[in-house]
């Protein structure tokens, strides 16, 4: 009798899963449960008029040790190597950040310095930020969300 597994979530971590699952030797029904109308969880991407794209969640694969290695060959099986875009540790795109708040594109700070001091989209400087949060007074709801448990310590900017 062949086996049913049951996997929650359709995020990258689900659908690794559901695809290890179907590869192995006498593969067991799959059932994938996904509380949401998409898959990807985090990985999502969103492509404005004029042609940028935006990353939801992470935007990279780090090649290094065996879990790098093991993704890349999973990228591989899956013929999706076209869809990678090497980016070289040197270049810029792989040293710059940006959020994009309110219609604009904002360079998160690299240095010592841009964490000192306020940069935009924030109100105030990081490094108080951080301070803050260990001085921020406990949530009032049993359960919180990620955005407000943010929100709340780091600002709404954020």
């Amino acid at each position: 009798m062949q086996r049913t597994v049951a996997v929650i979530g359709g995020g990258i971590s689900g659908l690794t899963a559901c695809y290890q699952l179907a590869r192995s030797p006498n593969a067991p029904k799959i059932i994938l449960l996904e509380g949401s109308g998409r898959l990807g969880g985090w990985l999502h991407s969103t492509r404005t008029e004029d042609g940028a794209v935006f990353e939801h969640g992470p935007r990279g694969i780090r090649p290094a040790g065996t879990v790098g290695k093991n993704t890349l060959l999973m990228v591989s099986e899956l013929g999706l190597d076209a869809d990678v875009l090497p980016v070289p540790g040197d270049h810029p795109a792989s040293k710059n950040r940006y959020l994009y708040v309110s219609g604009a594109l904002h360079r998160l700070p690299s240095g010592i310095g841009g964490v000192l001091r306020t940069v935009s989209p924030f109100t105030r400087p990081l490094f108080w930020s951080g301070l803050h949060e260990l001085a921020a007074p406990r949530g009032t709801q049993p359960d919180e969300t990620i955005h407000s448990f943010v929100s709340r310590r780091f600002g709404k900017e954020v």
